[in-house]
């Protein structure tokens, strides 16, 4: 399902945005500044559950640092560099 993510240029972008943020924990609010930056735009975030749902993302355990913040992993943040 990973390579299925490739299928999309608007996740491709999404996903490079996650990957340029530096830390394999990201939340909706840094990356949608981080997209923006570098693309001129935002992006709604239930595109990063659509990311977890095709297995790129995993979602963080810990919740409660930001209240309604969801955080997710990103797996195996090398191998999607390539």
């Amino acid at each position: 399902m990973r390579d299925e993510a490739l299928d999309y240029p608007e996740l491709q972008r999404i996903l490079a945005a996650c990957l340029s943020y530096g830390n394999p924990v990201i939340c909706f609010s840094w990356v949608a500044r981080r997209f923006k930056a570098l693309y001129g735009r935002t992006f709604h975030q239930s595109k990063l559950a659509q990311l977890e749902r095709l297995g790129v993302l995993a979602k963080d355990g810990d919740t409660s640092r930001g209240k309604d913040r969801r955080y997710y992993r990103i797996i195996n943040p090398a191998a999607l560099a390539r």
